[in-house]
């Protein structure tokens, strides 16, 4: 299994910087350190109970200001 990350602690990327993304896809919260598989539909997240997609970046629902950086794998 190869996981790649799509963004680094630098600069966050949005779903749309890979282009057209659908597939399942882990999620890490940097404020409480969650992981949860999520899925994602052409660029646009799946119902979810503490997952929310704003603009084009996706957070946990702890209060985190901070995007979820996420995994995808290949």
């Amino acid at each position: 299994m190869v996981i790649q990350t799509v963004k680094d602690s630098k600069s966050p990327r949005s779903l749309t910087d890979e282009g057209t993304i659908t597939g399942e896809a882990i999620a890490f919260c940097p404020k409480c350190k969650a992981l949860q598989t999520i899925w994602i539909d052409n660029s646009k997240l799946m119902v979810t109970r503490k997952y929310y997609q704003k603009d084009k970046l996706i957070y946990h629902d702890c209060g985190s200001e901070e995007p979820c950086r996420l995994y995808f794998i290949l």
